[in-house]
C-alpha cells in the first residue's frame, strides 16, 4: 500500500480479505480463529453498550435503565449532542452515573468532530472525573498525537483511549508513543485485519497499555472481536453496537448474543464461528 495511502480505502480492504483469509484458514483446519491467533485467555468477553448520548440528564436515566435490563455491566456514550456545551455535557454524564450507580463502569466518547482543543479536553477531563469515567476516547482528530499527549501529560486521573481510524503497527507505534495514550482500540476492519493486529498487540504488549478493538458495525466485526480479546494476555471489553438497524444482526444466521452476566461468549466453531445469511448482504446491498 505505499504507493496509494496506508490509511483509508485500500487498508480497509484490505482488512476485510485478511479476516476472510483468517475464517477460510480456520474452517480447513477445523480451529475457530483465536486458535489460529495463538491460543485463548478466556471463553467470554465482558461487553459494553456503544451508543449514543442523549439530548436531557432525564434521557439519559432512561437509556442506562434499559441497558441495564439487557443485562450490561458497562456502557458507552458517545457522540451525538455531545461538545457543544461543556456544562451540559457534563451533566449528561452525571446523571448517567447517578442511574448506574457506582459499579457499573461508565465509558465516553466526545467525539473529534466538535473541535474542542487540547485545553478543552483537559478541563472536560477535570470536571468529569467525580465520575469515574473508565476512559476518554477519540477526542482529538486521529493524527493529533501532540493534542493526546498535551492532555495526558497534564495529568488528568482518566485513561485516555484512541485508534480506531489508526492502521498498521508502525501507526499505532506513532500513536502510542507520541500520542502517550493508555488504550488503544484498533478497528480490525481498518488498522489491516488480523494480521496487522498481531503486530498492533505486540506494539501495546511492549509499551504496556491496554487495547480494547473498536466494533461499532455488524455481528461479523463483533465476532472477530470476540476472537481478538479471547486471545489478548489482556482484555478489557467487548465493544456491542446496541443500535437498532436490521442490518446488525440479521447478515448473521447465528448473531452473537448477550448473556445474562453481561459477559458473551467466543464462538467455539471453525473460523469465525459465525455463518453469513447470503439472502440478507444481497438485500442489503448497494449495486
Amino acid at each position: 500500500t505505499i504507493y496509494f495511502g496506508r490509511r483509508g480505502a485500500a487498508i480497509q480492504a484490505i482488512s476485510s480479505f485478511d479476516i476472510a483469509c483468517h475464517d477460510i484458514i480456520g474452517k480447513a483446519i477445523g480451529r475457530p480463529v483465536y486458535k489460529v491467533l495463538g491460543g485463548a485467555n478466556r471463553d467470554r468477553v465482558r461487553a459494553y453498550a456503544s451508543t449514543l448520548f442523549r439530548p436531557t440528564p432525564d434521557d439519559m436515566k432512561r437509556a442506562c435503565a434499559y441497558y441495564l435490563s439487557k443485562g450490561f455491566t458497562a456502557i458507552k456514550f458517545g457522540w451525538g449532542c455531545f461538545g457543544r456545551d461543556m456544562k451540559l455535557d457534563v451533566a449528561l454524564v452525571a446523571a448517567a452515573r447517578e442511574a448506574i450507580g457506582p459499579d457499573v463502569d461508565l465509558l465516553v466518547d466526545p467525539g473529534w468532530m466538535s473541535g474542542r482543543s487540547p485545553f478543552d479536553m483537559i478541563e472536560l477531563a477535570r470536571r468529569l472525573e467525580p465520575y469515574d469515567i473508565f476512559f476518554l476516547e477519540d477526542f482529538m482528530p486521529p493524527e493529533c498525537y501532540e493534542g493526546y499527549a498535551k492532555v495526558k501529560e497534564a495529568g488528568v486521573r482518566t485513561r485516555l483511549a484512541a485508534g480506531e481510524q489508526e492502521a498498521t503497527a508502525w501507526g499505532f507505534h506513532d500513536l502510542i508513543t507520541r500520542g502517550k495514550i493508555d488504550v488503544i482500540q484498533p478497528d480490525i476492519s481498518r488498522c489491516g485485519g488480523l494480521s496487522q493486529m498481531r503486530k498492533i498487540a505486540w506494539e501495546a504488549e511492549r509499551a504496556a497499555v491496554d487495547v480494547c478493538p473498536h466494533a461499532w458495525l455488524t455481528d461479523l466485526l463483533t465476532a472477530t472481536a470476540l476472537h481478538v480479546n479471547a486471545w489478548l494476555p489482556r482484555s478489557l471489553f467487548l465493544e456491542y453496537n446496541v443500535s437498532s438497524s436490521p442490518m446488525l444482526r440479521e447478515i448473521i444466521r447465528n448473531p452473537v448474543e448477550l448473556e445474562a452476566d453481561g459477559t458473551i461468549r467466543v464462538p467455539q466453531g471453525p473460523g469465525l464461528g459465525i455463518e453469513l445469511d447470503e439472502k440478507a448482504i444481497a438485500k442489503f446491498r448497494i449495486h
